[in-house]
């Protein structure tokens, strides 16, 4: 058996209190290289005063002035696309460290590495609010990057009465019981302002980064690492056309109409 992180481990034993076995663990991942601005701008949004060039977002001045900027990634679907995670561990990095800067009057500091929010959302419109992500100050300091993690998990209560509707929904006559994107479009027919009031998975996650950046003094990456697990165990899909392992390859994707 592949060696599981002592988060991953603890939390196969957690997901819908089943057994370890029967569990389904991945990742997923966004790469943003802010060196190049038409990949950029279809990742992520940022300060207007801030720029993309080829070395990286920021803006041009002298290291003594400061802009408090910030950037914000694009949603990301996480877990799979017929059942998504409750839990997620989260690792940010982005290139390079804050570095000391050298004033006029020959003092020199270094500045404040800036902080990681997460949220999460089930249907793409509707929202968390922020979680702060811890910064690993031993690892920055002995590296060129500063690293940033965190989990954000739904509380069992949130999920009351999704799961009762994804019960009544596994016992209907439809093609696949353990079809959660489907199950979701269900309840959304009946209760179109469902997700006003719930939210009751991790369906997508967006960051959010914010620090004052120096002038000339720019990030030229943004890497985050999304793992999870997931139950494993559901029904056998009554038509044949589901197929299973091909939705196992694809992310959450349900969007509110």
């Amino acid at each position: 058996m592949r060696h599981l992180s002592s988060w991953v481990a603890a939390l196969v034993f957690l997901v819908a209190g089943i057994p370890a076995g029967a569990a389904v663990q991945g990742s997923n991942r966004l790469s943003i290289d802010l060196t190049k601005l038409e990949e950029a701008q279809s990742k992520a949004d940022w300060f207007p005063k801030l720029k993309v060039t080829p070395e990286g977002l920021g803006f041009d001045g002298p290291a003594s002035e400061t802009v408090d900027g910030w950037l914000q990634t694009k949603p990301m679907g996480v877990g799979l696309s017929w059942r998504p995670p409750t839990s997620v561990r989260l690792n940010v990095v982005i290139k390079p460290e804050a570095k000391s800067i050298k004033l006029d009057n020959g003092q020199t500091f270094t500045p404040f590495a800036g902080r990681v929010f997460a949220r999460y959302s089930a249907d793409f419109e509707h929202w968390s609010s922020w979680q702060a992500l811890k910064q690993d100050s031993s690892a920055s300091t002995n590296s060129s990057e500063r690293i940033f993690s965190g989990d954000l998990t739904v509380p069992q209560r949130d999920r009351q009465s999704y799961s009762a509707h994804l019960s009544d929904y596994s016992r209907l006559d439809v093609p696949w019981g353990s079809d959660e994107e489907a199950a979701v479009k269900w309840i959304v027919q009946t209760d179109p302002k469902f997700f006003e009031h719930n939210l009751p998975f991790i369906g997508y996650v967006e960051f959010m980064f914010e620090a004052p950046f120096q002038g000339s003094r720019r990030i030229t990456s943004f890497d985050a690492t999304i793992d999870y697990v997931v139950g494993g165990f559901h029904q056998i899909p009554k038509d044949k056309t589901v197929k299973e392992q091909e939705r196992d390859t694809i992310p959450w994707r349900y969007k509110a109409p």
